[in-house]
């Protein structure tokens, strides 16, 4: 019974390396879309470290709406399970190349630009879905400090290479 019980409260294995992929919708515009990249690690059953990397840009419109790189780091902690799904939130650094933040910057609640690079905080929550053991699926939405022009809802999977 003792054995059993990490599987059934934790989000994933303590030490797993997961990585995955998503896709994004922005809720600037209804033609802005993105893809990313993510690398995961939890470090123990209830915490997990997310690195991502994230293109946006537009799908099928004639207005000129700019395309931006993203990177994103934080840590995510869980909310409620019910094994196999988990809801996680987390909070994290939130960083991207937008040229468009220049006009909004006053409106942003904690963000500032250095160079060509935009900062801020994001807050993620996410929900996860074991599919089997190594695959999990995900859908995330992301509130992030540089305005709403940049708050985003994802769906992607993760995959654990060093699932037993």
């Amino acid at each position: 019974m003792l054995s059993f019980s990490p599987m059934a409260i934790a989000q994933y294995d303590p030490g797993a390396m997961n990585y995955g992929f998503s896709v994004i919708k922005s809720f600037h515009s209804l033609n802005e879309t993105g893809a990313g990249v993510r690398l995961e690690y939890a470090s123990n059953c209830y915490t997990t470290f997310i690195g991502e990397y994230n293109r946006l840009f537009s799908v099928g419109t004639k207005e000129d709406v700019e395309s931006y790189n993203e990177l994103a780091l934080g840590v995510n902690l869980i909310l409620f399970n019910w094994y196999p799904t988990t809801i996680t939130a987390g909070l994290g650094y939130i960083g991207n190349d937008s040229t468009a933040f220049e006009e909004i910057e006053e409106d942003a609640f904690l963000g500032f630009r250095t160079g060509d690079l935009n900062h801020g905080v994001q807050i993620k929550i996410r929900a996860l879905h074991q599919i089997s053991v190594p695959v999990h699926i995900f859908a995330e939405f992301n509130v992030k400090s540089l305005g709403r022009r940049y708050d985003t809802f994802l769906v992607g999977f993760s995959y654990d290479f060093d699932a037993r």
